[in-house]
């Protein structure tokens, strides 16, 4: 009876205070009993340089500790805090954030037990046989499923880490990105330098894309991690619509005026209006998926969408075709190799006239493989009897 009355009575107030505090307590990022992250404790990072950098020193040992670390990371690199975001920055190029050492004792520990649930069922050889068969194979297909959702969220939270450091590394993509526009003036009317940039972007929102197969599998499984990686689709979404809505803007200008372009640059264009359509198939699942991660779907802005009249679209591809002939002759051309009868006859011009020393082929470097060739052709004996005819014609046309 006292032992009953113990275990339901109060503590007291000296109990209270000889028991430890943690430290990390009510700090949702390394609280275990969060599996989210608040939005305040995420803000605070702003404002505390020393919290920060507990976090950015703090090593997980969980996929939710991970999730939460990226996310409150996440949330820094697309703020306006440039000093704050530096900081991550600086810590990711010193390698101190890490990815973290998945534990599998507690995978074993689960496929263990229904291992032994499943021997005991079979050593107390239940009368009814098909119940029997029925209970293992809900079993077998349970640890099946457990399987499969831990290999998703922990191929989800690797992607994710790797994303986190993309963003670090190419800090001038996604800053450009946030702002529409170009890093350095020189690049928005350097067409070659525009192209480039915006296959820098196209590679970042299709790294972002490809998290769309896991996202579909984690909202159907309801695990610890649903709420973290909700969010975290949150954040990957507006990140998608932030360079998609920038590749927008720049093909679109670039359709109004492509038959100004130059040949290359005209088969660069053509090259990225097909990626966007692809793209726009993507970003049609992703935008399908709101009601997932969106708690109210109508704070996500609807995308405006890039689109292509296909009568334009015939129009732009007749024109490419053009320009691939175009680009395919002028190719073809400048690998034309000059054959023995016009370096005969641009020889024999030189020796009418030495004037157009200047401007024939003998410009060319006197290298010792050209000597050679001028050699062979000024001493072989058929070259010689023709240069010899030539001289003989001359010579009676002044008789």
């Amino acid at each position: 009876m006292n032992f009953i009355k113990q275990i339901f009575s109060k503590p007291s107030v000296q109990q209270k205070q000889s028991q430890p505090k943690n430290q990390n307590s009510d700090f949702s990022i390394f609280d275990p009993q969060y599996t989210q992250v608040r939005l305040r404790d995420a803000k605070l990072l702003i404002k505390d340089m020393k919290k920060l950098e507990e976090v950015l020193k703090f090593q997980p040992e969980s996929i939710n500790e991970q999730l939460k670390r990226c996310y409150a990371l996440h949330i820094i690199l697309s703020s306006d805090q440039y000093q704050v975001i530096d900081k991550v920055i600086l810590s990711c190029e010193q390698n101190h954030i890490k990815p973290v050492a998945l534990n599998t004792q507690a995978k074993t520990a689960v496929t263990t037990n229904i291992n032994q649930t499943c021997q005991i069922m079979s050593d107390q050889q239940m009368i009814a046989t098909q119940f029997q068969n029925s209970m293992y194979l809900n079993v077998s297909d349970q640890l099946q499923l457990y399987e499969q959702i831990h290999q998703n969220e922990s191929e989800f939270m690797k992607i994710y880490f790797n994303y986190i450091q993309r963003i670090t590394q190419n800090s001038d993509i996604y800053n450009s990105c946030k702002f529409h526009q170009y890093p350095y003036q020189e690049e928005s009317l350097n067409r070659k330098l525009q192209f480039v940039w915006l296959f820098k972007i196209i590679n970042m929102l299709n790294f972002n894309l490809g998290f769309i197969p896991y996202l579909q599998f984690s909202f159907n499984h309801k695990t610890q991690n649903s709420f973290i990686i909700k969010d975290i689709a949150y954040l990957i979404y507006k990140d998608c619509l932030m360079e998609y809505g920038f590749l927008r803007n720049e093909i679109t200008d670039m359709i109004e005026s492509y038959s100004q372009l130059q040949i290359r640059d005209s088969l660069q264009f053509y090259e990225l209006v097909l990626i966007m359509l692809e793209i726009n198939k993507k970003m049609q699942i992703f935008y399908n998926l709101r009601q997932n991660f969106a708690l109210n779907t109508s704070s996500v802005r609807d995308i405006k969408w890039f689109t292509v009249e296909k009568k334009q679209l015939i129009e732009i591809e007749n024109f490419i075709s053009k320009a691939k002939l175009l680009n395919t002759a002028q190719f073809k051309k400048s690998l034309m190799v000059p054959t023995q009868k016009i370096l005969m006859e641009n020889l024999q011009k030189v020796m009418q006239d030495p004037t157009l020393m200047e401007n024939s082929f003998l410009k060319e470097p006197t290298t010792s493989k050209n000597i050679k060739k001028i050699n062979e052709l000024m001493y072989s004996p058929l070259n010689s009897k023709q240069i010899r005819m030539s001289n003989h014609s001359r010579q009676q046309s002044k008789n």
